[in-house]
């Protein structure tokens, strides 16, 4: 596998990323799913190994996935191999002691934070340390120090954000708080602002969303979606007809499918260094890797894929 230097950093990462969330059971919100069916702890372990043989390296995680559950499994499965590795996860969102969603990224959660990460990971240093909800601009300076003395311990090595909220990404940038950006495009979505400047700043990226939702990953081209009550799609997404996004296959060249078409045009654009995927299944993340070794989509290809995109937002 092909690994890619993460931005202005030195880590070099596989260009697909182990998504903890859909790993980490389900969680619940005022009676509201926002977790997913859980595939079963020895199912992720296995899984996060069997990849880490076949050339994955990325893993990200945050401490909300499953009230930390996430966090363990991503503990347990890199056990005695954490050198093999490359761990970001989130901090700002999390469960309160009543079991109500916390959303608190300010400088005194910070710390507190990190050394529950780290504890439920097994680890002494986090690759990766991303906001998951967005901080006060006003607390940028203070956040900083903090996060500086942090990495001056060892116990984390780059930090950043994950948002798509593009002013928040430029104060982060002014403040020197962002070496890595994660966030969420795709052909659907596209975001040209956020990637000009993150190509400008060789800021390292992780991207998510990029089979939006179900809605590019053809397999609900031709059926109906359904979910189970622990998915959080089955509130979010109820009311999406995904049908209507059949018309992308007309675009799919012959022989990829158009999960792999949606991971390739991700891929081919040379700021998005990582997908973070949303998988829970060897099957689709060995789709996903044949789709990162395929050749580069020609312009033809790319050209009726954004005709697609353009018919979708008219109709």
């Amino acid at each position: 596998m092909d690994y890619r230097k993460l931005g202005k950093t030195e880590l070099m990462v596989s260009p697909l990323c182990i998504g903890g969330w859909q790993l980490a059971g389900p969680l619940f919100f005022d009676g509201k799913p926002d977790g997913h069916p859980d595939p079963g702890e020895e199912n992720v372990l296995r899984l996060i190994r069997e990849l880490g043989d076949r050339g994955i390296n990325f893993i990200d995680t945050a401490e909300q996935y499953g009230n930390g559950e996430s966090e363990r499994r991503v503990g347990k499965a890199i056990e005695g191999k954490r050198n093999q590795w490359i761990i970001s996860t989130k901090f700002g969102y999390r469960v309160a002691p009543d079991g109500s969603r916390e959303d608190d990224s300010s400088p005194p959660t910070i710390l507190p934070s990190l050394e529950g990460s780290l504890k439920r990971m097994q680890t002494d240093m986090i690759d990766i340390y991303l906001y998951h909800c967005a901080p006060k601009t006003d607390d940028l300076e203070q956040s900083r120090e903090i996060l500086e003395c942090a990495k001056k311990e060892g116990k984390i090595r780059f930090y950043g954000i994950s948002t798509n909220d593009f002013n928040l990404i430029k104060a982060l940038h002014q403040h020197a708080m962002l070496d890595i950006l994660q966030y969420h495009t795709n052909i659907l979505e596209p975001n040209p602002d956020i990637y000009d400047f993150i190509r400008k700043h060789n800021i390292g990226t992780q991207v998510r969303g990029v089979m939006a939702q179900g809605r590019l990953s053809g397999k609900y081209f031709h059926k109906t979606a359904k979910w189970q009550p622990d998915d959080n799609r089955s509130d979010r997404f109820q009311y999406i007809d995904y049908q209507r996004y059949a018309i992308f296959e007309k675009a799919v060249p012959e022989g990829m499918t158009m999960a792999q078409a949606a991971i390739r045009w991700t891929l081919d654009q040379p700021a998005h260094h990582t997908i973070c995927m949303g998988a829970k299944s060897l099957a689709d993340y060995e789709t996903a890797i044949q789709a990162a070794q395929m050749p580069a989509l020609s312009e033809d290809i790319i050209r009726k894929l954004e005709d697609c995109t353009a018919q979708l937002a008219k109709s």
